[in-house]
Formats: C-alpha cells, structure tokens, sequence
C-alpha cells in the first residue's frame, strides 16, 4: 500500500522565494538553563513493561500507542489552559513580568505538543466514519500548528516586510478586510472568526490560529534575519490606556488596536484549549467512534503500519526535509519553525523525543509497549538493537543543538544561515560552517533512523513502508 502524508508545508520554491524577503520572524531571550534541565529531562521516567501473550503483540503495541497519544495530548491540554490563564492575565494587565511568564508558559505548553506531532501522518490510514468527532489528526493539526504564517495578515509589520498578503489592513486594525476575492468581517475577533479564516481563500499561510499566532502577538516580527537577536514586541502594543497604546514605537492613533490584540489573544487562547479538549477525547479507552476505536479496530489490518510509517515520516518528510533542510539549504528564517520566539531547538528536539518515544514505548511513563519491545517478542532483536542506537544518534544530535541555543546562545536561525549570510553578521566561515554542520549533523541522524525504520518495518513484513520524504528527500 503507497500512502502519501497530506503535509501543511511550504516546498523548496516557497523557501528559495522566502529568503529573498526580509523575514518576519521572531528570536527568544535565553531561557534558564535550569529550567533547560528539566525540559530534556521530560519523559524519562519508565513505563511500567508490558507483558504480552503471543498473538498479541500487535495489539499491545497499538494500546500503548494510544494511551501515549492520550497522555501527551493531556498534557498539552494542560499546557494550553495554564497558557490561557498567563494570556488572560497579561493582557488584563499588561507589565513586562506578565509578558515574560506568558512568554516562559508558551514554552512550557510546546514541550508536550511538540511531542504528539509523531501521530499527525494518521491521513489514508484512518477509517472514514461520519460519527467520529475528528475526522483525522493531520486534517485537525493545521488549527494548531500550522507554519510559516504570513503575520502581515494579523497585524503590523516593518515597511521592508515582503510576503504573499500585502495590505496594510490586517484583523487587529481593521473591521473588514479583504483576501484576494474574499471580503472578511473582522470587526468582532472571536476563537469562532479565528478558526473560519484559518488559510483562508486557500493559502497555507494565511495562518490565524493556534500557537505561532500567539507566538506571534507575543514576540513579534523578528526583523534580525539570520543575525542575533530577537522579537521585540513592546508591552504598550496592549496598553489600553489613552495616548499609550502602540504599534511597535509608534503611538497608535486609537486605544481600540490594543484592545483588539488582547481580543484576539483571548480568543486563540480558547480555540486552542477547545481544539485539545476534542482531541483529549479521540484516544479515551473505551471509547467509540474515535480515533483510538478505529485504530484498534485495524490491528490485523494497517495499523502496525502506520505507527511505523508515522514515525517515519514526522523524522524524514517533516523534521528533516520540512524543518531543516527546506530552512538550511537558503538560510530561510522564515521556515524556522518557532521563527518568532527562537524556541525553535526545542520543538524540534522534542519532535525527535516524540518519534523515540514511541519505539521505546515510554512517555513520561505512559505507555509500556513501545516498536522497540513488538520486534523482539517478534523475534528480531538485532533489528531493535541497530534502531536503538540509530534513535540514541538522532538523541546526541539533537541534545548539541539544544546545549548551543541555551547555554551559547547560538539559536536556530544562526546555524541555518549561510555563510554568505553569516558573514554579513560578522561569523567566519569556519565557524559558521560548525554550526551548519549541528544541522547537517541532525539531518543525517534522521535520514538513518528512518532507514532503520523501514529496515525494521520490513523484517516483521510490512514492505514499501514509504514513509513520507517531503520535498527534499
């Protein structure tokens, strides 16, 4: 069976043409490395090993899987409505300490997220069903999680800003604004306007949803390209006070933009929470008509294969074409994938961390039947021994990018640069060669454990796994 993942991407022309324009993408303030600590240090407890009677292998491996997707989706709930609150806080009062702790929150809330995007590449597999709430998590995930977006479309960029939606009204300045042919009432921001403008007029950067938008309204446009340096939206952009509220450093001519930018933050706040509280529902046990049901349903069927063909195209097609080769290969800041907030090491090593948490069958100690444990009780231990130790690559790889950006401060849009580019920031071409070489590095390690993926896949017959390869692969 050949299935093709239905990605949210931009392919390689949307980067080349991307890096020609100034990108607006946002970097962050160094995060604590305490704090560093206890985020890599997230899912390390052990699930409790599961002993599985022959025959039933498949089986335990599909319940496992499920009861990660809940755990991790659970925790991303919890992520989001912590985020809601720091939100609602910060925009009630907007001080500095308020925006850094909804910044430090937002962080907080991407680290178990980032994690689910292992169960994303569901399309082709899932069983059409007109009673099931969500039809698939790749069809759902875009609300969420979709990138790059075009922030021209929901407020103020600088005067060089270059990007498919080029008026100057946006849905914070303006009650009505008009797409290509599509003329949209913006006057009332709300989670329900926020999710139908979602791409709207079929543009996958029309983004106006989910993390990045609030990524976006909290960091800003990152104006530093692939050079030090961050996002640097200023606390007055929600000073709701007459003659205070801003656009950037310029004072805006009425207190209502700052109104509505707190409007809108709310309302993705709550489309956020809504959208994971259903999904939170697909992978309850017992349940029917969901997600975890049909994927059960199917374990004598295709569902041993789309764990495997999930794990393999989140690390070949998405993370390491998608993420990283699409951004390196032009220095593209703008197919960074936390552009504007500079988390991005951190959502990427926790993508990785998702993948393996499914062949270990652990996440934070949730699970206990993991692709690791299934080959040998199917007697190919030698196969789940090369793939460990391919998984522990990607693991160093991955750990070297996320020590760079926390502990030196050289983030993501630094290494991706070219030396061209870096050069113009003042980098030799020797160490900026180094930093390209983490990414490289990175890319390589994912490139392998996909292979041994698919070697695995093979030897417990599942042929042609044909995990996604995206646009560079």
């Amino acid at each position: 069976m050949d299935i093709l993942a239905l990605t949210k991407r931009g392919v390689l022309a949307t980067a080349i043409a991307t890096a020609m324009f100034v990108s607006g993408c946002a970097k962050e303030q160094p995060t604590e490395a305490e704090h560093a600590e206890h985020d890599h240090k997230e899912g390390e407890a052990h699930a409790t090993a599961v002993e599985v009677e022959k025959g039933k292998e498949a089986e335990a491996l599909l319940n496992s899987f499920a009861d990660m997707a809940l755990a991790s989706y659970s925790d991303s709930l919890e992520g989001a409505k912590k985020l809601q609150v720091a939100l609602n806080t910060y925009v009630d009062e907007p001080t500095q300490a308020n925006l850094d702790a909804a910044k430090a929150v937002y962080n907080e809330a991407r680290n178990p997220y980032s994690q689910t995007e292992v169960f994303r590449f569901d399309e082709g597999f899932v069983t059409a069903n007109t009673n099931r709430a969500i039809e698939s998590v790749d069809g759902w995930e875009g609300q969420l999680n979709a990138w790059p977006l075009d922030e021209a479309l929901i407020d103020y960029v600088s005067d060089s800003y270059e990007g498919e939606y080029n008026n100057s009204a946006n849905i914070i300045n303006s009650d009505s604004i008009k797409i290509g042919s599509i003329s949209q009432d913006t006057s009332k921001i709300t989670p329900q306007l926020l999710a139908d403008m979602n791409e709207i007029g079929g543009s996958e950067a029309n983004v106006t949803s989910g993390y990045h938008a609030i990524e976006f309204l909290l960091w800003g446009q990152d104006t530093n390209g692939t050079g030090e340096g961050a996002g640097n939206r200023p606390v007055s952009d929600f000073n709701t006070e007459e003659g205070k509220c801003t656009n950037g450093t310029v004072v805006a001519d009425s207190t209502k933009t700052c109104q509505r930018r707190g409007e809108y933050l709310k309302a993705a706040a709550q489309l956020l929470v809504d959208d994971l509280t259903a999904m939170v529902a697909q992978w309850q046990p017992d349940s029917e008509n969901t997600l975890r049901s049909d994927l059960l349903a199917r374990k004598d069927d295709n569902a041993v294969r789309q764990v495997m063909y999930e794990m393999g195209s989140l690390a070949l097609g998405e993370l390491a074409s998608e993420r990283l080769q699409v951004a390196v290969v032009v220095g593209s800041t703008e197919d960074e994938h936390e552009c504007f907030s500079d988390l991005t090491h951190n959502s990427y090593a926790k993508n990785a961390q998702g993948i393996k948490n499914i062949f270990e069958g652990n996440y934070n100690g949730k699970g206990g039947y993991g692709v690791k444990q299934y080959l040998i009780d199917m007697g190919k231990q030698e196969e789940a021994d090369a793939l460990q130790a391919k998984f522990d690559n990607v693991t160093t790889a991955f750990d070297v990018i996320v020590d760079q950006a926390e502990n030196n401060g050289i983030k993501v849009d630094q290494m991706i640069a070219t030396v061209a580019q870096a050069n113009g920031n003042g980098v030799a071409k020797e160490e900026q060669e180094k930093r390209r070489g983490w990414i490289n590095d990175s890319i390589a390690t994912l490139q392998e454990v996909t292979a041994g993926i698919e070697t695995a896949a093979a030897s417990v017959g599942i042929d042609k796994l044909d995990a996604d390869t995206g646009s560079q692969f």
